[in-house]
């Protein structure tokens, strides 16, 4: 099969296998986080082929678990009849245990029965095996699930769709076992360069080449194995890894496009040239009729309910381009001869559909409040990860990849500090409130309490302290999972009454409409959302002027109303007075030209040809001083008054700025000083009065 099977036969594969089960690595976790380890010299693990529960619970690292454990085994009998096999199969768990992948609930517990049943099927079908790596694993897949189903266990269990509940079966923990331990230990026990493997892992070409990938996602691989020719294997693992080192707009989630869509084109070129070693005879006519399977292909099999064939066929021509294009310039011997702009042209791809204003996916008041409502109800490790999505409009990455040093406070505010990964933006800050900031502040100190440099070596806040994913963040699909499992459970409906799907980058799109709609301007949300560019923000400044757009018709629908000459309100009949094409002016002129003030919205301002925009009356009517009988004060609503007069006026200074009406703006800034003047004095419970000395006249005081 390869070299490991080879080696396999040879005894120093198994003596290797019994030099590490003689001892085992002891840690002990200090007060600072720092981890102490030490080699016990110990042969329990090698020797005996029962294990106890407790006696593996008294090893430092798992003196925990065993206080908490509540199983019903306490032992794991080793009964291979084969030595070798036996000696692997202990290996594993072993591996497994001191591995951090299992807890030792789940070592001596939930895979119990599944090693006894691998004992009795070893046991009766493969007395004489020497090695599981000699084992076909394919075929003897097949035997094992035949063997499972006559001996009365399933092998097939049943999941519902989130979407629609629909069910669907899936192959059960029995089935599945096998291959898993078959693949486990070729896996480790695999000592070639990563980068000679035909399946890579993330994490180890992290360790020693430092590619990144996102911590928060659960699949760390890359298979070739589809590629059934080894000559073409070779060829795209030397292209993703050439890619991969260059760190030149080439991620690790670039390179699982790639090997999503190069593999089914190479296959498919090798179907109709089965006898081709390359692709150097590569022509049109070939590309042609891939692309005729493409759409072939992509018409029959995405069918999902967000489906996007036009798209998938985009990128799988555009990754096949790139990757033909990169093999031409880099000289590989196996790369067409035909120029590859001769062989894929601009008008192979199709047109992607631009998605509509309406198909921002936020998500609405309605079905906010109905979440809101059942938040309690939420796993209580994803309330907080919510939290921080709604009220910072970070990706879902993002915020599971937020550390113990995120809160920090400026000036007396606080704000989230973070680096954003898929726009390259280091040391972005959001503003946020008290509340938020409190929950982190909650957080972080959780996540320094439980953790060392073993558990959680990189400060993370929404953290797996132990099992398989000890160390990394939460993983984003189990978060999505969880809050559609609330949303099924609590019913949370759509306005339509359909079962809302949430998508945890909705919260993203729900933070922008909200800045929006609340009077952000667009360069302010483009740098709180740390987008590269303004494309992405103007499509949720298109959506606000949409909802506007649709309130305002709503408004009309309700009733039109004007001053008559005598200032007295009088209906007008939309269709009948005032013609759709005056509507649609008057919402143009609106759009374009109203700005708030505290009696409403105003068009004249904006022009200048308001003779009060730099005069309000009550405060200038008395030759440019206030009013002589005004006070301001006395009433429990003048605060309220004055705070909305400083924020419309702040908002209109705004809004002619960013028109070029500075000289407009100036004088309203006056005006503005003159409200927070008078906003400070009464928030200090004082009262102003218009004029003093005329108080004073009416109470008989002699001016003077």
């Amino acid at each position: 099969m390869n070299s490991l099977r080879i080696q396999a036969k040879e005894m120093s594969f198994h003596e290797r296998l019994q030099q590490e089960l003689s001892s085992y690595q002891e840690k002990m976790f200090n007060d600072d986080g720092t981890v102490t380890t030490k080699i016990v010299e110990n042969p329990y693990f090698l020797v005996n082929d029962v294990w106890n529960f407790e006696e593996v619970g008294n090893i430092l690292q798992f003196q925990k678990q065993f206080s908490n454990h509540r199983g019903d085994h306490n032992k794991l009998n080793f009964r291979v009849k084969s030595p070798s096999i036996k000696l692997e199969i202990k290996y594993i768990w072993y591996h497994k245990l001191f591995g951090d992948k299992w807890t030792i609930n789940t070592a001596f517990n939930s895979y119990n029965d599944s090693l006894n049943k691998l004992t009795r099927f070893l046991n009766e079908e493969y007395t004489d095996l020497f090695s599981l790596l000699d084992l076909d694993i394919e075929k003897v897949h097949q035997e094992w699930i035949i063997w499972l189903e006559e001996n009365g266990f399933k092998t097939k269990s049943s999941r519902k769709y989130n979407t629609d509940g629909r069910s669907y079966n899936v192959n059960s923990a029995n089935a599945t076992f096998l291959r898993s331990i078959y693949s486990y230990l070729y896996n480790i026990t695999d000592s070639r360069e990563e980068w000679d493997k035909d399946r890579w892992d993330v994490r180890i070409l992290n360790k020693k080449y430092g590619i990144k990938y996102n911590k928060s996602h659960d699949q760390f691989h890359l298979d070739f194995g589809k590629i059934d020719l080894l000559n073409m294997r070779e060829i795209l693992k030397k292209y993703i890894k050439q890619r991969l080192l260059s760190r030149n707009n080439f991620s690790w989630g670039a390179a699982k496009h790639y090997i999503l869509y190069i593999p089914m084109f190479i296959s498919f070129i090798l179907s109709i040239e089965p006898t081709w070693r390359d692709l150097k005879a590569l022509r049109r006519s070939h590309i042609e009729r891939y692309i005729e399977w493409l759409h072939e292909y992509a018409h029959n099999n995405i069918k999902r309910k967000d489906a996007h064939p036009e798209l998938y066929i985009s990128t799988s021509l555009k990754c096949v381009s790139k990757f033909l294009e990169d093999i031409q310039r880099y000289d590989y011997d196996t790369a067409p001869e035909t120029p590859v702009r001769r062989l894929i042209l601009p008008e192979d791809k199709p047109k992607e559909k631009k998605k509509s204003i309406d198909q921002i996916d936020y998500i609405p008041d309605y079905v906010l409040e109905q979440l809101f409502s059942h938040i309690n109800d939420l796993h209580k490790e994803v309330q907080p990860v919510l939290w921080v999505a709604f009220k910072t409009g970070l990706r879902i990455s993002d915020v599971l990849g937020l550390t113990q040093n995120c809160l920090v406070k400026l000036n007396g505010k606080y704000y989230i500090e973070t680096d954003i990964e898929k726009t390259y933006v280091e040391g972005h800050r959001i503003p946020i409130d008290e509340q938020l900031a409190d929950i982190v502040a909650v957080l972080i100190n959780n996540s320094e309490n439980n953790s060392n440099n073993d558990n959680n070596p990189e400060k993370y806040i929404f953290v797996r302290y132990r099992g398989s994913r000890k160390g990394n963040p939460f993983v984003q699909g189990w978060v999505q999972r969880t809050l559609n499992k609330l949303s099924k459970e609590k019913k949370i409906k759509d306005e339509n009454g359909e079962l809302f799907h949430f998508k945890t980058h909705q919260f993203r799109h729900t933070y922008a409409v909200k800045m929006l709609n609340g009077g952000a301007d667009i360069l302010t949300v483009q740098e709180l959302l740390a987008h590269a560019s303004p494309e992405m923000t103007m499509r949720y400044a298109k959506l606000l002027d949409n909802t506007k757009r649709k309130a305002f018709e709503e408004a009309i629908k309700q009733g039109v109303f004007s001053f008559d000459l005598n200032g007295e309100i009088q209906e007008i009949k939309p269709n009948e007075d005032i013609p759709p094409d005056i509507l649609e002016t008057l919402w143009q002129d609106h759009k374009l030209n109203a700005i708030d003030n505290p009696y409403g919205t105003c068009h004249a301002r904006i022009n200048g040809n308001c003779p009060h925009a730099e005069e309000p009356p009550c405060l200038t009517c008395n030759g440019g001083s206030p009013c002589k009988d005004l006070a301001i004060g006395f009433s429990e609503l003048d605060t309220q008054k004055y705070e909305l007069l400083v924020r419309t006026t702040t908002r209109t200074i705004e809004s002619l700025e960013q028109r070029g009406r500075v000289d407009i703006a100036e004088k309203n800034k006056k005006n503005l000083e003159r409200y927070e003047h008078i906003l400070t004095t009464i928030r200090e419970g004082n009262i102003i009065f218009g004029r003093l000395d005329r108080l004073k006249r009416k109470q008989g005081v002699l001016h003077g």
